[in-house]
């Protein structure tokens, strides 16, 4: 066996990690994430590569990079902001007191808000002013 034999399958292993898999992961990327969200983390890579030079061939980090890097982040959160918001809407009722023209009323206002969460469904609870349920509340 000559040396570049000895090699083939090595140089097959490499095509078929750095090539066949790459093609593979986007392509099921851009399936449940669609064009543009996989577009903006693949532009990403190349920041990776650039950090992994950094870390593994001792290269320098410029100013430009370091700019570059942050523009490319920014740009990244903006295309895949909507994954990570999640939104919900729920029904939910206040109780409010109020007097008016010599009356004393009671009122229960249900009504429901949009609510975005950031990586979270979470419970939350909020208030509202006199004067904002009673533009609500039907006398």
């Amino acid at each position: 066996m000559n040396f570049a034999e000895k090699f083939i399958p090595l140089a097959l292993l490499l095509g078929f990690v750095a090539y066949g898999l790459s093609i593979f992961t986007y392509i099921r990327a851009q399936k449940y994430l669609g064009a543009a969200k996989t577009s903006a983390f693949y532009a990403f890579a190349p920041f990776i590569g650039v950090l992994f030079s950094v870390v593994l061939l001792n290269e320098k980090i410029t100013l430009q990079y370091i700019v570059a890097f942050l523009v490319m982040i920014a740009g990244t959160i903006f295309v895949v902001y909507d994954t990570l918001v999640r939104s919900h809407s729920h029904m939910h009722q206040h109780v409010f007191t109020h007097t008016h023209g010599g009356i004393t009323h009671t009122h229960v206002v249900t009504h429901s808000h949009l609510h975005n969460h950031v990586f979270s469904d979470a419970k939350h609870s909020h208030s509202h002013n006199i004067k904002d349920l009673e533009k609500i509340s039907t006398h």
